[in-house]
């Protein structure tokens, strides 16, 4: 009898919790503006930006960067350093293979295909509010509200 009770009690938590799990996945699409074709995003969400060739999509939000493909809508990274949030965003804009994020001080640099950073940049006092790549990916424009903007040599690697 206690084996049926067990076996019986075990099945309805199992029911209940894959249902959860499906609404929850479910969720996030259901009242969608109308024109919306997903929701993407976790935490608080700063800037978003395509990569050259479109094929993903970056958020800067408060809890990293996170990656998605455009085709799929699949989370693909969540890029993530000592930064407390991320506002700002920007892809190399020659093969988009490098993406740079300021934060509320240092400016960071990851490779896109492996996640792994490559470099901080330290120097402005304040939150970085924009950073932009030079047309040609070698310079990194990154502008403070300290009152500065500094150029950064892209090339130069820890």
């Amino acid at each position: 009898m206690k084996n049926k009770r067990y076996l019986a009690i075990t099945t309805l938590l199992l029911l209940f919790a894959s249902t959860q799990v499906t609404l929850a996945q479910d969720w996030a699409q259901w009242h969608l503006p109308e024109g919306a074709k997903a929701r993407l995003g976790k935490g608080m969400i700063g800037q978003v930006r395509y990569s050259p060739d479109g094929t993903k999509l970056a958020a800067a939000s408060s809890i990293g960067i996170q990656i998605y493909d455009t085709q799929t809508g699949d989370a693909l990274d969540l890029l993530t350093a000592h930064a407390t949030a991320f506002g700002c965003i920007a892809f190399s804009p020659v093969d988009g293979t490098i993406l740079a994020a300021g934060s509320d001080g240092p400016v960071y640099l990851w490779d896109v295909e492996t996640g792994k950073h490559l470099r901080t940049f330290e120097g402005h006092t304040l939150e970085v509010n924009s950073v932009s790549f030079s047309p040609d990916g070698s310079t990194l424009a990154s502008g403070s509200a300290d009152g500065t903007v500094l150029l950064w040599d892209v090339s130069q690697r820890e």
